[in-house]
């Protein structure tokens, strides 16, 4: 009665072309020299399965929340990441124009009058919120500018969670979903929204298949159809379908102008005390920018 719609896609059989330059970013934390290596290792990966074309790949990291602005272990820690992506810079080449491939995007810490504490401002939306705007031109986000090197030219962004898989040649294929001109969004400044086309476009997101041995009983019972592959046919999502929209969940592929246009701009302050929930603000951001499903998948 309902069937999915099937989005237009451009092919792209060459890769992301310079116009369509896309960065794919990760939202993490920076909480220990463990945990920065494998983040590190699998933004590696991320290019391994998606180096064709203009795609860039960065970490976007905070400081973990503190009871002062500066702790003995901040300075180590954003060492370890720098050094991170020097070393995957240096182990792949630059890409484009000598432009570098990895970048590392940290903001210090402000005061939250409502957490009572000192914090990256907004968290993970506040990470976004502040790229679109750095990507932009601006120059008082709480990133830190000591040797910050910012891409230029993006036009797109691929967000991920920093567990989420990015399969062979997904990143392409988001992109040639939103590139296509069925698909671009048409902003309308009276309204502050995408009125045609679609400024956000989420993936399907699954669950990674346990490898030899892994996974518990409760995995087992609660699973999928053993042998059936999640990713072979679309999957509808009513609330899509009916009406157009949808809730953006942090994973998905945005463009940077529809994204961030809509609505009134805010810079980062000494206090969040004021500010909506984040569930709702990202209610509110998928409506306004345009949000659809597609057909392609990332691991979760």
């Amino acid at each position: 009665m309902l069937p999915p719609r099937a989005l237009p896609r451009l092919e792209l059989a060459g890769g992301v072309p310079p116009e369509l330059k896309t960065l794919v970013v990760v939202p993490t934390l920076l909480t220990g020299p463990a945990q920065i290596a494998e983040q590190i290792a699998r933004l590696g990966v991320h290019y391994l399965a998606n180096g064709d074309g203009e795609l860039r790949f960065a970490l976007l990291s905070d400081w973990t929340d503190a009871a002062q602005e500066h702790t003995p272990d901040d300075e180590p820690l954003l060492a370890a990441a720098r050094a991170g992506i020097a070393e995957l810079n240096r182990r792949h080449g630059a890409a484009g124009a000598g432009e570098a491939r990895f970048y590392l995007f940290h903001r210090r810490r402000l005061w939250s009058e409502s957490e009572g504490r000192w914090m990256g401002w907004e968290r993970k939306r506040g990470k976004l919120h502040e790229l679109n705007r750095l990507l932009r031109g601006a120059t008082d986000t709480s990133f830190i500018v000591d040797k910050l090197d910012v891409p230029s030219g993006i036009r797109f962004v691929i967000t991920l969670d920093a567990d989420t898989q990015l399969p062979r040649g997904a990143a392409a294929r988001l992109v040639g979903t939103l590139a296509h001109p069925l698909n671009r969004p048409r902003l309308e400044p009276r309204e502050g929204r995408v009125v045609e086309g679609y400024g956000i476009l989420q993936p399907r997101i699954a669950p990674t298949l346990p490898t030899e041995r892994e996974g518990s009983l409760f995995r087992r019972v609660f699973s999928g159809p053993a042998g059936i592959d999640p990713y072979a046919a679309a999957v509808s999502d009513v609330y899509q379908d009916l009406f157009g929209e949808g809730s953006y969940t942090g994973k998905g592929i945005y463009d940077v102008d529809a994204f961030a246009s809509p609505g009134p701009r805010s810079s980062p302050t000494s206090s969040s005390s004021k500010t909506s929930p984040p569930a709702t603000r990202s209610r509110r951001r998928a409506s306004t920018a345009g949000r659809a499903g597609t057909g392609s998948s990332c691991r979760g």
